[in-house]
């Protein structure tokens, strides 16, 4: 500009248009640049404005406008990194919107590549998507640019032991803790070695916590649930007592303390504990919700119905029942507050059996699913005994206990029940039920075979006992307990007269009637040796569903009992081909790796009990196995939970849990395929007399396949290798249970020391069906 006003001054000549033009130039140039620099600071403090703005609107929970705000920010300035971090945040913790959070995040690291917190953010996705190399990678990023940076440590082993990377786990947990040694520190480890069942080592960080904070609660209420967790209930009571002493007035740690005696069956101590908890609460409805539901299942078990019931009317409050709006135990409650006052038990066990099937699905917190679920089962036991339906409510008692043992009301229930039953027995005048299950008209999947024999099949049932079955005045010499029967006719052309005469164990007598038409089309079964064709009808009403429990046990918690290796693997590989190759979906498989005891029997009760006519449920073992000669001679067979203890046969699971377990399925077909040492002890009380039949899909099945007969079974196992060798190769569309063990049988006696077995599990509802496997 100096230059310009001195060649103005020096010269009175006209200015000469190039002149004039480099003059306006240059004004331009003077003048524009601040204009410029105003625009863009005015622009970036629009943008920061539109930031603010979005994280005062998420902080009120309105995520789309809180969204719209962090999208105008990116608009105004699209390099200002804040609001893409933030709206990448919404999109990831609230909207569950994970490709729009990963397109945030990305952005994010472009724009700041040299901050931290960048990949830490990305690397939280990456978990929730359970991407977990790439979470795993971006937190290394993140290390590498901030090394002293502990939490990156802590997130980082939490990703390797969902990924079960435990060493790469174990040495970021110690380098977190050698970075800051806190109570906090001590606690994620310990955590962490009792979720690899180290629980030696888990407790002596849990004692390290309680060294480092003894005049604060936590370290005790941690150390308590470690041990209510494990079932030592002295010791977590003992603990949770600490706590208070240190930090009385706390009403999650009567809550807590409550939970443990009602575990334990002290049921008048958790009521007491519950009761101070809600005086003391402060007064947040989540809290409020954990008192109320938790108080109700005391109060039923020793009877106090009515308590109950003003209970379950406080958890039914608007703004406390919207905590469990998704939540199975809302149908318990309901039932006490509305059907048992008014003795409205159908609708009770219509909405306990509800309950009962949401179980699976829901997300309530492992340390207390055990003893949610046995509320549902000892609610629906007392029920079922209301009705009168005491066979059924012993079953459903006996479930209860199989996942809880510590039920003395559930005990005292079964005494009360047994003397109830002798009492109708004695009065007895019915008649009992027969049910023919064949001949009848076939639905379904069906086994088709031309001929004139024939055999009736059906079940007799009472109370009392079945004495005696006959068909056509000819006695029936086989009975099963469960009062199935199976008699060989031989049809002459056109009609024949049936007539069933059972009789119960107090003489009383039924009789049913009926007649089948003898022709050459007629569908019957032919010999057992036979090969018969699995066909589709043309028309079907509803498309089988197929569900699967996986179990595999490579850990165990005892020392004295050997870890395996192959297991798991086993099961994962099972689990892949029947999710690619059969009609298995994902969202029906339940995989149990390395489970306790508890969780194994709780799942398969849970399973089982919800499943109706058009489902199928198999069952797969992999791990240890023994078996043991009862008093009388007889061998039991047990499998070996990763919680058991070496020679305690209360802590491993019997056939006879698992019969327990199937017998309240109204599943169409349960197949239990054991890869295990001993497996064989399970057909022990198993009936392996072949009924001669082949019977269509709609004909239930209870079938158990085993690994072995009476002797160990390899870690590397055969079975396993064959059974999953002969379903890959399979290319027929249907594949029944026996087909498919009969197509690995030999090869197994020739290549092992083992004899495999396949036979009918008795008791539980066998009617000759087969589980079919259909191909995609």
């Amino acid at each position: 500009m100096k230059a310009v006003n001195s060649y103005l001054l020096k010269s009175n000549q006209p200015i000469p248009n190039n002149t004039m033009k480099y003059f306006i130039i240059i004004l331009l140039i003077c003048f524009a640049s601040p204009l410029a620099t105003f625009a863009q600071v005015a622009q970036s403090e629009a943008a920061k404005s539109a930031q603010e703005k979005g994280v005062a609107l998420q902080k009120q929970k309105k995520y789309d406008e809180a969204i719209a705000s962090y999208t105008e920010a990116i608009m105004l300035e699209p390099s200002y990194p804040d609001p893409y971090r933030s709206r990448g945040f919404v999109y990831y913790l609230y909207i569950k919107d994970y490709s729009k959070a990963l397109a945030d995040y990305n952005m994010l690291i472009k724009l700041t590549p040299n901050q931290s917190y960048s990949y830490s953010d990305r690397a939280r996705l990456y978990n929730a998507m359970e991407r977990y190399t790439d979470a795993a990678n971006d937190y290394t990023e993140a290390i590498r640019l901030k090394p002293d940076h502990d939490t990156h440590y802590v997130d980082r082993a939490e990703v390797y032991v969902k990924a079960n990377q435990r060493d790469l786990a174990l040495a970021d947990f110690n380098k977190y803790i050698a970075l800051e040694p806190t109570e906090y520190a001590y606690w994620k480890r310990a955590v962490f070695y009792e979720k690899i069942k180290e629980n030696e080592l888990a407790l002596k960080d849990f004692n390290k916590c309680i060294a480092l904070e003894p005049k604060t609660s936590s370290p005790y209420y941690f150390r308590g649930q470690f041990y209510y967790k494990k079932q030592q209930y002295d010791l977590a009571v003992k603990d949770f007592s600490k706590a208070m002493a240190v930090e009385p007035g706390k009403a999650a740690l009567y809550r807590g303390r409550g939970d443990i005696y009602t575990a334990a069956g002290n049921y008048a101590a958790a009521i007491a504990d519950y009761e101070t908890s809600i005086q003391v609460d402060t007064g947040r409805f989540v809290a409020k919700y954990a008192a109320y539901g938790s108080i109700i299942s005391p109060l039923v078990r020793t009877g106090k119905f009515e308590e109950a019931r003003k209970y379950a009317e406080l958890a039914f409050d608007p703004n406390v029942i919207r905590y469990i709006e998704n939540n199975p135990i809302k149908h318990f409650i309901d039932v006490v507050r509305i059907d048992l006052p008014s003795k409205q038990y159908l609708s009770a066990l219509a909405k306990l059996d509800l309950a009962n099937s949401e179980f699976g699905s829901s997300k309530i917190d492992e340390d207390i699913r055990k003893f949610r679920y046995s509320d549902i089962l000892v609610l629906k036991g007392y029920v079922l005994e209301k009705l009168g339906r005491y066979a059924q409510a012993k079953e459903v008692y006996e479930q209860g206990l199989l996942i809880n043992p510590t039920q003395p009301d559930v005990k005292d229930a079964l005494a009360k029940l047994k003397e109830t039953v002798i009492t109708v027995l004695a009065n007895d005048i019915l008649s009992p039920e027969i049910q023919l299950i064949s001949p009848q008209a076939s639905r379904g999947l069906q086994v088709v075979a031309i001929g004139t024999n024939t055999e009736i099949i059906g079940k007799a049932s009472d109370s009392s006992g079945i004495a005696s079955v006959k068909v056509n005045g000819v006695p029936v010499t086989k009975i099963e307990d469960d009062g199935v029967f199976v008699s060989a006719l031989v049809l002459k052309p056109g009609s024949n007269a049936i007539e069933i005469t059972a009789t119960d164990n107090k003489g009383n007598v039924a009789i049913k009637k009926f007649t089948v038409t003898g022709t050459a089309a007629t569908p019957v079964v032919i010999a057992q040796k036979k090969e018969v064709e699995v066909i589709m009808p043309v028309v079907t009403e509803k498309q089988p569903v197929f569900h699967a429990i996986l179990i595999a046990t490579n850990d165990y918690e005892d020392p004295a009992i050997q870890d395996l290796q192959n297991p798991v693997k086993d099961a994962t590989e099972l689990e892949a081909i029947l999710q690619t190759t059969y009609t298995f979906e994902k969202e029906h498989v339940t995989t149990l790796y390395n489970k306790s005891r508890d969780e194994i029997m709780q799942a398969l009760i849970q399973k089982s009990s919800s499943m109706g006519a058009n489902d199928n449920l198999l069952i797969f073992y992999a791990g240890h196995g023994t078996a043991e000669k009862d008093k009388f001679g007889d061998v039991d067979g047990y499998w070996i939970p990763s919680s058991a203890k070496k020679g305690v046969n209360s802590t491993y699971i019997s056939s006879e849990d698992i019969n327990k377990a199937l017998k309240r399925s109204e599943a169409r077909h349960v197949l239990v395929i054991a890869d295990a040492c001993f497996s064989g002890a399970f057909t022990r009380s198993l009936s392996d007399a072949n009924i001669g039949i082949q019977k269509q899909y709609n004909v239930p099945s209870r079938k158990i396949m085993a690994s072995g007969n009476m002797e160990p079974v390899p870690d590397n196992s055969k079975f396993i290798f064959y059974l999953k060798k002969n379903l890959t190769a399979n290319t027929e569309r249907y594949l029944t249970a026996k087909k498919l063990f009969d197509s690995f049988y030999e090869a197994i006696l020739n290549n092992s020391d083992t004899s495999p077995q396949f036979a009918a599990i008795r008791n539980v509802g066998d009617e000759g069906g087969q589980f079919v496997f259909i191909k995609k």
